[in-house]
């Protein structure tokens, strides 16, 4: 199923949610203002101070240290005028012009009472500091039933655990609800697996269950506490010019998409126990976040800026230096969503040495821009070794097991595997090189790896390139530029968050080149066409695609990079600047 169905069908469950939600009187009273430390907003008076204000560095939500498994445009900016040439000084840093925020509602609209979207932020709405409301209590021993409200509850301790491929019995919650409660094409039930002294919840329709198994294998018993959602747990925003603020909250909306045409913003709040998580995605970008109170903090993602700028705990939940909770942390999070305008590129400037960083937007250097001379092919047959220049690669035959039953049973298979090893270049592996041409790209070595036509045997067509494939740069304190290239560097590094390094990363596939970009606590990851721009936060810095430029024999024909070459050489200048308190 593809994300727009699921979060349209997301959408269509906030609505049914709404029917039970229209019940409950609206309060009109307003909570006392939540006081959010750090500087003021700038005064219409003294827009000279916008830009400090703006870019003012506040710890309001810091990224945790928990790792993760994987468009747009930069941000409004006056630069500078670069440099004269690629060893000039770096110019200083463009200011970014961040928009003021909206003044705040004094009265929440009935229409945003469980923090919907609207051009101007609200305090917290009275369905989210409320809370879900609460239905009842149960514990279940093995084989009990049970019914708490509109739930049927099912504890069954030989529950088939698996797919129909494979499995095992084991303790299972089956869990059931008044299908009338959800919409036509939504899940009534849920089945959870049950493990011993483990605490965690699952939604079902409007309801919440809270589950918390005994010792004992399988669990001497599971205590239920079902509540019912006051607010729908996902909303959809369509697109606007304008400024959207709204709230996310582990008891009303979790999950807000902003449906933009071609792609799909999201943010998503989960308690996750004593350490709850933020996720905002966009198409090919992801970063996670711990949030805490106090302070702002922003990224920039693609065409537009993100800020959250309060976070308040929930019932049951409380803030010293770290998240307590009876249970899962409950907790409410302002957002804001504002458009990004891009100011002009600087002018390009010579380019120096194509294997080093720039602190100047420049051409794509000569070096980039002319294809080495290929070396006669050679090939190479299974269980053979064949050594070109520092490579050595090792053509072996990798045997798959069988595995599965009965009409599912899959049997063993023998599948060419090339190793590749390169002493300090590091190595890799080419798997059933027969199916598909690959690049192999170590050090300064590029090699076209394809069947020649004649059994298992491969052909391998060998250059070597200007710079070598792998870079590790130090931590920049001004923007820097680097040149990507299947005839340059491939991989560069900064200095990262934690144990992770910021890595940019081109890909050089024979369908085109793609980008990846991955830290302690983000990731980019999309593929490259002539026109694709971007300024992304990675944790503490700002990734930049500056410029996309066809290497020689390489072409785009609107849908696909085409080469008469060993494959098509597209070179992509990115630009790194380092914004540890947001854009």
């Amino acid at each position: 199923m593809s994300t727009r169905p699921l979060i349209l069908g997301l959408a269509l469950l906030g609505a049914c949610d709404r029917r039970d939600a229209a019940d409950l009187a609206h309060a009109t009273d307003t909570p006392p203002p939540i006081a959010v430390p750090g500087p003021p907003p700038p005064s219409p008076a003294d827009p000279a101070d916008a830009p400090e204000a703006a870019n003012a560095n506040s710890p309001a939500l810091e990224p945790s240290s928990a790792t993760a498994p994987g468009s747009t445009v930069p941000t409004a900016a006056t630069l500078a005028p670069g440099p004269t040439g690629p060893g000039a000084p770096a110019s200083p840093t463009a200011t970014t012009s961040f928009p003021a925020a909206p003044p705040t509602l004094a009265t929440i609209p009935p229409d945003r009472r469980c923090g919907e979207a609207g051009e101007q932020p609200t305090e917290l709405p009275p369905n989210l500091g409320r809370g879900r409301a609460p239905i009842g209590t149960g514990t279940l021993r093995p084989g009990d039933q049970r019914k708490i409200g509109k739930a049927a509850l099912h504890y069954d301790p030989e529950a088939w655990i698996g797919t129909r491929k494979a499995g095992h019995r084991g303790a299972a919650l089956s869990i059931e609800i008044d299908r009338a409660e959800v919409g036509p094409h939504d899940p009534w039930g849920a089945h959870e697996d049950l493990y011993p002294d483990q605490e965690h919840h699952t939604f079902v329709g409007p309801y919440r269950f809270d589950l918390r198994t005994g010792a004992g294998d399988p669990p001497a018993s599971v205590a239920v506490t079902v509540s019912r959602e006051v607010c729908p747990a996902a909303a959809v925003m369509p697109p606007a010019a304008a400024s959207r603020s709204f709230w996310l909250s582990t008891e009303a909306i979790r999950t807000y998409t902003y449906d933009l045409a071609g792609e799909l913003l999201q943010f998503n709040l989960e308690g996750r126990g004593d350490t709850p998580r933020l996720d905002i995605t966009d198409l090919g970008y992801r970063h996670w976040l711990a949030p805490r109170p106090g302070g702002e903090h922003r990224f920039r993602v693609g065409s537009h800026f993100i800020t959250f700028d309060r976070v308040t705990p929930g019932p049951g939940t409380r803030h010293d230096g770290t998240w307590q909770a009876d249970g899962d942390a409950r907790l409410h999070v302002r957002a804001r969503i504002d458009p990004a305008v891009d100011a002009p590129k600087p002018a390009p400037v010579a380019a120096g040495d194509p294997c080093l960083e720039s602190s100047a937007r420049t051409v794509v250097p000569a070096a980039l821009t002319k294809l080495p001379a290929v070396q006669p092919p050679r090939t190479l047959d299974v269980g053979k070794e064949l050594a070109l220049g520092p490579l050595t690669f090792k053509y072996i035959t990798l045997e798959i097991p069988a595995r599965g039953r009965g009409p599912y049973r899959e049997e063993a298979e023998q599948v060419p595997l090339l190793q590749v090893f390169g002493g300090a270049l590091g190595g890799q592996s080419v798997s059933d090189p027969r199916m598909s041409p690959r690049i192999v790209r170590l050090g300064r070595e590029l090699v076209r790896v394809e069947t020649d036509g004649q059994g298992d045997r491969v052909r391998l067509r060998r250059t070597t390139v200007t710079c070598p494939h792998e870079h590790k740069l130090p931590a920049p304190q001004a923007p820097t530029y680097v040149w990507l290239s299947a005839l340059g560097r491939t991989i560069v590094t900064f200095p990262g968050r934690g144990n992770i390094p910021l890595g940019i990363q081109l890909y050089t596939e024979l369908s085109g080149p793609g980008l990846a970009v991955n830290s302690e606590n983000a990731l980019l990851s999309r593929q490259l066409r002539p026109d694709s721009a971007g300024a992304y936060t990675i944790d503490d810095y700002l990734v930049e695609i500056v410029d996309v430029v066809p290497g020689p024999d390489t072409t785009h024909d609107g849908q696909r990079w085409q080469s008469n070459g060993l494959l098509p050489i597209v070179n992509v200048q990115i630009k790194v600047t380092p914004q540890p308190g947001g854009p």
